[in-house]
């Protein structure tokens, strides 16, 4: 018998894609990044009338608690109220150039500038009265926090000597007072208790201390 032979399919050619001349590959093609549009006059107004009008139909208890829980950085990170904060430094640049310019906003009941500026205003005030909450403030320490921009502080063994100092300021203006002032006496406070008295100065100068940023 003659041996049994088993029928082997002949293999199928594979077919490749022939590469371009010269050997080079096609580059993909890559998407521009897009640029976010600066947002329309009215659009950007309406936005910062939204982020005004906020503050009044806020008041609710569980949406304060819920505020409290939220540092500044957080509040300021929606879309409406960076425009808000963006017009409220636009502000300061211009209070830079022109001394007048708050007073001006405020004689014509301006609608663009001085809702952020109170917006924010309020906000740094809220923040202040948190702090106040967590130490003790007399009337003559509080009136040399207040009056003067610029705070020293120096470490002695258990207290802290806070010394207030610079040229003080309108708060409404920001034009640096014509009138004499005494000089600032010396504060000590408890070490733990520093960082409070530190950060309430830092509240309360905040917008003085931005506007120099901008002037500079």
């Amino acid at each position: 018998k003659l041996p049994r032979v088993e029928k082997v399919e002949p293999p199928v050619p594979v077919l490749t894609k022939a590469a371009p001349a010269g050997g080079a590959s096609k580059p993909k093609s890559v998407k521009p990044t897009k640029v976010k549009a600066e947002p329309p006059p009215k659009k950007r107004k309406k936005w910062l009338k939204e982020a005004a009008s906020s503050s009044d139909s806020d008041s609710s208890p569980d949406q304060q608690s819920e505020e409290e829980r939220v540092p500044t950085g957080r509040i300021l990170n929606t879309r409406a109220m960076k425009e808000m904060y963006r017009s409220y430094v636009e502000m300061l640049v211009s209070t830079a150039l022109d001394p007048d310019m708050i007073q001006a906003l405020e004689d014509t009941n301006d609608e663009l500038y001085l809702p952020p500026m109170r917006k924010i205003d309020g906000i740094l005030n809220d923040h202040k009265k948190k702090v106040l909450k967590r130490m003790s403030l007399n009337p003559s320490l509080q009136e040399a926090l207040h009056m003067f921009p610029q705070l020293h502080a120096e470490t002695c063994d258990t207290t802290v000597k806070l010394r207030p100092g610079g040229e003080p300021y309108n708060r409404k203006t920001l034009n640096k007072l014509k009138k004499n002032v005494s000089k600032p006496q010396e504060f000590s406070v408890e070490v733990e208790k520093s960082f409070f008295y530190n950060l309430y100065h830092s509240l309360h100068h905040y917008k003085y201390h931005t506007f120099l940023h901008c002037k500079d």
